[in-house]
C-alpha cells in the first residue's frame, strides 16, 4: 500500500522514511476526499452549524481580530431569547474560538476570505491528528503495520471525512486531544516531566475550543491520581501544570457567561437529557438505526470484531504478556469511554440530530481501544506469516479507502434539491444587487425565511435579524424592530410567510426583485394582493385554467359541485359540505410545461364560510406509486372571517419533472370535515 513512498533512500534511514510515508498516506488520502469540496459554501450536512463557525471567522475579519468579542452577523441570538429580542451587537458567546480566529488571520493577510482557507486549515490540522494517532499506535504496538493500519481505519471514517474538511472545531479538538494523548503516552514510558506538560496543553487546549474534550483531560487527571496513590509519581511535578490548566477553561468559562449575559449566543451551552427512560431508549434505538453506519462503515465493524476476536484469542492463550505502560493506556482507555458514556447520557437529545457528537465523544477511544487490542495481538518474525499480514492489512486498508469517496458523495446527494440549498442558490448572488441598489454595508436587514441564522448574511454581506420560525407571532414582533430593509426568498414567501401572516402584504414596500428574493421597506398601509407583490401582472402564464362555476367545466375538472346558494361574482359558487373528503379536483397526465424547467404555480380563489376551516390546498405530482412533488397549505389562516368573502393567493414552486409519466393534481381536501364556499377558482403556472 505505502510502496510508492517506502523504499531506502540514499542518505535517509528507515525511520525518516517510514514518517515520510506515513504522512504522504495521509495528505494523499485527505486531498483526494476533498480536493472537490475545498472550496464549497456550508452548505449540506448541518450547514447552520458550520456556516456559523464560518460567520465567526468573517466576523473576527472585520472587528479588527479582536479574540475576546467574537461575533457573527445576527443580531437576535438563539440564547437565552430563542430568537425573540434584538441585541444592539452581533457579539455572542461561544466555547474558546481559536479555530475560527486562526483562519481569520490568514484572511485578513490575503485578502480573502473564500471558505477554502477555513477548509484548508482544518483540513491540514486532521492530517496533524492523524500523524499523532499513528505515532501513539506506533508507541503502544511497536510496529509500523499496525499503526498504518489504525491510522486508515480512522482516515476512512464517513464522519471523519466529511467533516475533517470542515468548519468545526471538533476536528483540531479531536486532532489535539490525540497529541496530548500521545505525549501523556509518552510520559508514562520514559518519565519526562516535559511530556507531561505537553500533553497537558494539548488536552487543554482541545478542552478549551470544545468543552467534550475535557473528559480525556479528566481522564488523564484520574490515572495520575491512580499512580499518585500507588506511589508511582510525585505530586509536586503535577499541581502546577494542572492548576494552569483548571485556571485557564475557568477563566474561559468565566469570560463566556459574561458574554453570554452580556450579549447572548447562538451556541447551545447546557446539557439536554432524555426526558424519561423511553425517550432514551428511543433516542438509542434511532441513533443505532440511523448513524451506526454513518460513523464507521460496515467493513469498519466486520474488521474490528476480527480483530477483538483475535486479540481475545491469543489473550486467553496466554501469548501476550500486557506491559504495565499499556496497562495504564487500558485503564486510561475504559475511563475515557466512562466518561464519554456519562457525557452522552446529559446530551442524549443532540445524539440524533448531530452525528459529529461521535467525533466529539466516542471516536477516539474506540481508536484507543483499537490500538489497545491489537498489542495483545503478537508479532512474528516468520516471514510467510508476516507476508500474508501485510497482504491482508494492504487488502483491508484499500477497501476502507474506496469507502469515503461513496459517503462524501451520497452526504450530498441526500440533501440535493432541499430547502437549505435552495436558500443558499436564491442569496448567492444578493450582495451585487444590494450594491446595486446602493444599500450600505452597514443597513440592518431583516430575513424572515432563514433555514440557518447565518447563511442569508454571509452571502448578502450585511447583518441583520433572523426570523427562525414563521409563525404569525414571531412575523408580527419582527416587522416592529428597527429594521432598514425586509428581505425575502420569492418561492417561499406565499407559502411561509403570507399563509402563516397574511397581513404582511400590507407591511411591505418591495424596491427590488431579481427573480429569486425581493428587497422591501417596512410601511404601515400598502394595500397589495400577492399577485401584486409577485409582479406577476408583468408576466406571462405558460399554463391557466379558470373555473367560475357559471359553465360546467372541461373533463380534467373532477368534484364539481355549484350552489346558488351564495356567489362571489356570477349566479353560482362551488360548494363543500361536511361529508365531503375532496373538493373541486384538477388532474392532468404529463402536463408537458413541467417538464422544460421549474415553474411557480400562482393559485387564487375566493372563500367564505361560517365556521372555523381546516380544509388544504394541496398540489401533487405523482408517477405511479411514487410522490415526485407534494405541498398540502391549510386555509386556515387565510380564510379567517366569517360569513365575508376573502380573496386567497398562493405561490408554489414546482420542479422541473423528469419522469416519462406522470399525474399533476391540485385539489381541495376537507382535512376537518368543513364547510366551504368558493368562487372563481383560478390557477396559473409561470416560468
Amino acid at each position: 500500500m505505502l510502496s510508492c513512498v517506502y523504499m531506502q533512500v540514499p542518505g535517509m534511514n528507515k525511520k525518516a522514511v517510514k514518517i515520510i510515508a506515513i504522512l504522504f498516506l495521509i495528505a494523499t488520502l485527505g486531498f483526494v476526499y476533498h480536493f472537490k469540496y475545498i472550496n464549497e459554501f456550508p452548505s449540506y450536512m448541518h450547514a447552520w452549524a458550520q456556516s456559523d463557525r464560518y460567520a465567526l471567522s468573517l466576523g473576527f475579519t472585520e472587528n479588527g481580530l479582536n479574540f475576546f468579542k467574537p461575533q457573527t452577523f445576527v443580531y437576535n441570538h438563539q440564547f437565552p431569547d430563542n430568537w425573540q429580542i434584538p441585541s444592539e451587537k452581533t457579539i455572542t458567546a461561544v466555547d474558546f474560538p481559536i479555530h475560527d480566529f486562526i483562519p481569520a488571520i490568514f484572511m485578513k493577510i490575503s485578502g480573502n476570505s473564500s471558505p477554502w482557507i477555513f477548509r484548508m486549515y482544518i483540513l491540514l490540522y486532521s492530517f496533524w491528528g492523524l500523524f499523532f494517532l499513528f505515532r501513539l499506535s506506533f508507541a503502544v504496538t511497536k510496529n509500523f503495520l499496525k499503526s498504518v493500519f489504525v491510522t486508515v481505519f480512522a482516515a476512512t471514517s464517513p464522519v471523519f471525512v466529511y467533516y475533517q474538511g470542515g468548519f468545526l472545531p471538533t476536528i483540531p479538538s479531536l486532532s489535539n486531544a490525540i497529541i496530548g494523548i500521545y505525549f501523556y503516552y509518552q510520559y508514562l514510558a520514559e518519565n519526562r516531566e516535559r511530556r507531561l506538560l505537553l500533553s497537558i496543553l494539548f488536552l487543554t487546549l482541545a478542552a478549551l475550543a470544545r468543552t467534550t474534550f475535557a473528559i480525556p483531560l479528566v481522564a488523564v487527571a484520574a490515572i495520575e491520581f491512580i499512580r499518585l496513590i500507588k506511589k508511582e509519581t510525585a505530586l509536586l511535578p503535577k499541581i502546577i501544570p494542572f492548576s494552569l490548566s483548571a485556571l485557564f477553561l475557568l477563566f474561559y468559562l468565566f469570560y463566556n457567561g459574561y458574554l453570554r449575559k452580556s450579549y447572548g449566543s447562538i451556541f447551545l451551552n447546557h446539557i439536554l437529557p432524555p426526558e424519561n427512560l423511553n425517550q432514551a431508549k428511543d433516542i438509542i434505538k434511532y441513533v443505532y438505526e440511523n448513524l451506526t453506519f454513518q460513523y464507521f462503515t460496515r467493513f469498519h465493524y466486520y474488521t474490528s470484531i476480527a480483530i477483538l476476536l483475535t486479540g481475545f484469542i491469543f489473550l486467553g492463550l496466554r501469548k501476550t504478556r500486557i506491559e504495565k505502560t499499556n496497562g495504564y493506556f487500558g485503564l486510561l482507555t475504559a475511563t475515557y469511554l466512562f466518561g464519554c458514556v456519562a457525557f452522552a447520557l446529559l446530551m442524549l437529545r443532540q445524539f440524533p440530530a448531530h452525528d459529529y457528537y461521535f467525533l466529539d465523544t466516542f471516536f477516539f477511544p474506540v481508536l484507543m481501544t483499537l490500538i489497545f487490542i491489537l498489542t495483545l495481538i503478537p508479532i512474528t518474525v516468520n516471514r510467510d506469516i508476516k507476508n500474508t499480514a501485510i497482504a491482508v492489512t494492504g487488502f483491508v486498508s484499500l477497501v476502507l479507502i474506496i469507502q469515503p469517496a461513496k459517503s462524501q458523495k451520497q452526504r450530498r446527494e441526500q440533501l440535493t434539491g432541499g430547502r437549505m440549498l435552495t436558500t443558499i442558490d436564491n442569496y448567492k448572488s444578493s450582495s451585487k444587487l444590494l450594491d446595486s441598489l446602493g444599500i450600505p454595508k452597514s443597513s440592518k436587514v431583516l430575513v424572515m425565511d432563514s433555514d440557518a441564522p447565518n447563511i442569508p448574511f454571509i452571502l448578502m454581506q450585511r447583518k441583520g435579524f433572523a426570523v427562525m420560525s414563521t409563525t404569525p407571532e414571531n412575523i408580527k414582533k419582527a416587522l416592529t424592530w428597527d429594521v432598514d430593509y425586509v428581505i425575502v426568498q420569492n418561492e417561499l414567501f406565499a407559502a411561509d410567510l403570507y399563509t402563516s401572516y397574511p397581513p404582511i402584504l400590507s407591511k411591505l414596500d418591495k424596491i427590488a426583485d431579481n427573480g429569486k428574493i425581493s428587497v422591501c421597506r417596512l410601511t404601515e398601509n400598502n394595500p397589495q394582493s400577492l399577485f401584486d407583490f409577485m409582479r406577476l401582472d408583468k408576466k406571462k402564464p405558460v399554463y391557466k385554467k379558470i373555473v367560475t362555476f357559471e359553465n360546467l367545466p372541461d373533463s380534467l375538472w373532477q368534484n364539481f359541485n355549484p350552489t346558488e346558494d351564495r356567489a362571489y361574482s356570477g349566479k353560482f359558487s362551488g360548494h363543500l359540505t361536511p361529508d365531503v373528503i375532496f373538493g373541486l379536483t384538477y388532474k392532468e397526465n404529463n402536463l408537458s410545461v413541467l417538464r422544460n424547467d421549474s415553474h411557480s404555480l400562482f393559485f387564487s380563489s375566493y372563500f367564505i364560510t361560517d365556521t372555523i376551516v381546516n380544509c388544504e390546498i394541496v398540489v401533487a405530482i405523482s408517477s405511479g406509486e411514487e410522490i415526485i412533488y407534494y405541498k398540502a397549505l391549510n386555509l386556515k389562516n387565510l380564510v379567517s372571517k366569517r360569513g365575508v368573502w376573502e380573496q386567497v393567493s398562493l405561490l408554489i414552486q414546482l420542479p422541473q419533472i423528469q419522469n416519462n409519466d406522470f399525474e399533476f393534481a391540485l385539489y381541495i381536501w376537507n382535512t376537518g370535515q368543513s364547510e366551504l364556499y368558493y368562487d372563481d377558482f383560478i390557477f396559473a403556472i409561470y416560468e
